[in-house]
């Protein structure tokens, strides 16, 4: 894919991917172009991930506004989101923490749901499928503004209320 700018041409890799909802929590699915099931357990969401031919991340695993959070479990992905834009920092630490404690490869993301927030965080790498799991990523990002939160807190009431029945 190519992108202009005002300056000079810019060549990246778009990687197809989904978030999937296990059971213990959300796993990205980096690489595949099939859909997984949701709601199998983290061990067979890896291995179907796994089967499509991707890598399997767990996502914002001590997040405190995603329930469920996957937790320690996050150790059974082939690597783990240890920053995510949109985590409070302590949630970030923790992932981070466990992550490094058990040599497991460390990830981060922008968790963005609209485009004004697509690249506030992430990895940069030459080949994400071979390069998250070995550990030859660099990560970059900052958090997510408070006010931008609010937009996507207020979105996500709105989209709820707008797909549910006001009385009975």
């Amino acid at each position: 894919m190519k992108w202009e700018t005002h300056c000079h041409t810019v060549y990246f890799k778009v990687i197809p991917g989904a978030e999937v909802t296990s059971r213990s929590g959300h796993i990205l699915a980096i690489g595949i172009e099939n859909n997984v099931p949701t709601g199998l357990t983290v061990e067979e969401t890896v291995e179907r991930i796994h089967d499509l031919g991707g890598i399997a991340v767990a996502s914002h695993p001590f997040s405190s506004r995603v329930r469920p959070s996957l937790g320690e479990e996050c150790l059974k992905t082939d690597g783990v989101e240890v920053f995510n834009a949109t985590n409070p920092g302590h949630s970030n630490s923790r992932a981070l923490t466990l992550a490094q404690a058990r040599g497991r490869p460390r990830t981060a993301g922008s968790d963005a749901h609209w485009a004004r927030t697509v690249g506030n965080a992430g990895i940069d790498c030459d080949n994400p499928l071979e390069d998250i799991s070995r550990g030859r990523v660099s990560l970059f990002g900052g958090y997510t503004s408070s006010w931008d939160m609010r937009v996507f807190n207020f979105r996500q009431l709105a989209s709820a209320l707008a797909n549910r029945p006001l009385w009975k």
